[in-house]
């Protein structure tokens, strides 16, 4: 058997904003190359301002890269078009935010459900049961019929991570989604989120703060003056 091709693939990835007239441009990431296999977790950890959202946005198709290449799946992604990344965004991407955005009209289950609408037709059976089931392995059967605001914090992000799962992507992208969370409800969700990428299968990639987060990843990457640099345990 060969080896198994890399689920992402940058290479020589750059990001760029034009500076103030006469200035140089300010690089926000710096020819950066690295490889994440299928089913890895891997901490993205940085200062404040140091690109790590970019770097996300441009993994999730939300941004473009200014130089570099995307390779997601065997596919380049600076190569496709908005129709073909609005589709793989919704069928092979799951996103977590430090904000949950739920929808606030909508029940816990009719939240999680949103992803699937976006395939064009309504939520089968099988979505609604994969719903119900995620949600129950992670302590919120009890929830389906609340609304975000009869949730605690912690509860209203584990139904993001179930939102996120929904669609069986290959990918999750999590934006510090601990970030707004008391140290408990963090640990849980933390918790949640390791156990949830292995039972899954899915590859984990968390943009963090907190050092207890990015200790519980398989990887920790730090991006440092543009460039990602591996830590060391």
């Amino acid at each position: 058997m060969g080896i198994q091709a890399p689920l992402l693939r940058l290479e020589g990835l750059s990001k760029q904003y034009p500076s103030a007239e006469g200035a140089a441009p300010l690089y926000i990431l710096k020819e950066v190359s690295i490889d994440i296999a299928q089913g890895e977790s891997v901490a993205i950890i940085g200062p404040s301002g140091s690109g790590k959202s970019t770097l996300l946005n441009v993994l999730g198709t939300l941004d473009l890269p200014s130089g570099g290449k995307v390779t997601f799946g065997g596919r380049d992604l600076t190569q496709l078009d908005e129709h073909a990344l609005a589709t793989l965004r919704n069928s092979e991407i799951g996103f977590i935010f430090q904000s949950h955005h739920l929808l606030p009209q909508c029940t816990v289950l009719e939240n999680v459900l949103v992803p699937t609408l976006a395939k064009g037709s309504p939520h089968g059976p099988e979505s609604v049961e994969r719903a119900k089931r995620l949600l129950q392995r992670v302590g919120l059967s009890e929830r389906l019929s609340h609304q975000p605001g009869q949730l605690s914090g912690g509860e209203r992000q584990r139904v993001a991570v179930v939102r996120a799962l929904i669609n069986q992507p290959k990918l999750v992208l999590a934006d510090e989604p601990t970030g707004a969370l008391d140290r408990a409800s963090a640990d849980n969700l933390a918790q949640v989120l390791v156990e949830l990428n292995k039972e899954e299968g899915v590859t984990l990639i968390v943009v963090t703060h907190a050092p207890d987060l990015a200790s519980k990843m398989q990887r920790v990457l730090e991006l440092q003056d543009g460039k990602l640099v591996e830590k060391k345990g």
